[in-house]
């Protein structure tokens, strides 16, 4: 019989935390227990069984409008800073890059793959060193730039952009696109962004 992890401070135990920990510490939106469930791919029973742990071991916060429970991280808590800066680097690269590239126009689509992804997706392997983005389309070339170094600033890491146009993705005769198509890839949450 496997033992359970310690009750002390339950992080990291399943997809289904690293998802809530990446929503409330990433950002400052409150999010249901309904969007969290969707957000991680499980029902809403289970979300409010984990959300209920967090909230007792003092990770999460949450307030009731009307029948609605609401969640965020506790920044009341005295390790606070440090989880929130832990989350953001080894969680949280989707999230940053997604927020960070607001406002970078021409882009159809943005997605993580290399490393990160692996690791994001279940492959074991060592800690990535970096994060390596693939922007689907015709950004401009300046404000990607400053979107990633600020990307960078927040993760401690360096982003390793490429750009590539819709036709050559949609191709895919080269073989680092038929290479990229077969591993492990994390969607970059982009408004009006596509999908593959």
């Amino acid at each position: 019989m496997q033992k359970p992890p310690p009750a002390v401070f339950p992080i990291f135990r399943s997809r289904i935390t690293c998802a809530v920990l990446t929503c409330a510490y990433i950002g400052d939106q409150e999010h249901s227990v309904g969007d969290l469930a969707a957000i991680a791919g499980t029902d809403s029973g289970t979300m409010a069984r984990e959300v209920a742990k967090l909230e007792q071991a003092g990770v999460l916060s949450t307030r009731h409008v009307g029948r609605t429970k609401l969640v965020t991280a506790n920044r009341s808590a005295p390790f606070y800073g440090p989880l929130r800066d832990l989350v953001t680097i080894t969680l949280g690269p989707a999230q940053v890059l997604a927020e960070e590239l607001v406002g970078v126009g021409g882009m159809e689509t943005a997605l993580v793959f290399g490393s990160w992804a692996a690791r994001m997706r279940g492959e074991p392997g060592p800690s990535p060193v970096d994060i390596d983005l693939l922007v689907i389309g015709r950004p401009d070339r300046d404000d990607l730039h400053d979107a990633t170094e600020r990307a960078r600033s927040r993760l401690g890491r360096q982003v390793n952009t490429v750009v590539i146009s819709r036709a050559r993705w949609e191709a895919g005769e080269d073989g680092f696109i038929r290479e990229l198509r077969r591993r492990p890839q994390v969607m970059v949450p982009i408004s009006g962004g596509g999908t593959e």
